[in-house]
């Protein structure tokens, strides 16, 4: 069959064809809040020239609400990281003061060093699971 053959639609050819396809090829899925976004677009286009001023003030009082949206989930965030700081100051002081005595016993005086050996390790470790999980790198320990 030549590339200038056309096959008419009422052809069994071009039925047999359409149904492969249909049954090969899946349609794409539809992005999220994609409805919602038709009918918005709906809606405006029926609004027409006139209701500029409406939706203007629509979009204004939308964006309002949004950023005051945003200005609380900003809060509320600094507010878990504050007492995710304050936490974490309270239980180093708590380690430090039950695992020194065992570090001078052991290391003498170089047990300060070793405490802040260990601790750096320990920045280290959780700034690279931090930096793992936002490059979305497998984490092994995920498994246990």
């Amino acid at each position: 069959m030549s590339s200038d053959e056309i096959i008419a639609s009422d052809d069994p050819r071009a039925q047999a064809l359409d149904a492969a396809l249909a049954r090969a090829l899946s349609p794409p899925a539809l992005p999220l809040g994609f409805q919602l976004r038709l009918q918005a677009a709906l809606a405006r286009a029926s609004a027409g020239p006139g209701s500029r001023a409406a939706s203007r003030t629509h979009a204004q009082r939308e964006q309002r609400e949004r950023m005051a949206e945003l200005d609380a989930d900003y809060l509320r965030l600094r507010r878990r990281t504050l007492g995710t700081l304050i936490g974490g100051a309270f239980a180093a002081g708590a380690a430090v003061a039950v695992v020194l005595p065992w570090l001078q016993a052991s290391f003498g005086a170089n047990a300060i060093y070793v405490l802040a050996s260990a601790g750096a390790l320990l920045g280290i470790g959780i700034g690279t699971a931090s930096w793992i999980g936002r490059v979305r790198i497998p984490n092994p320990f995920e498994r246990f």
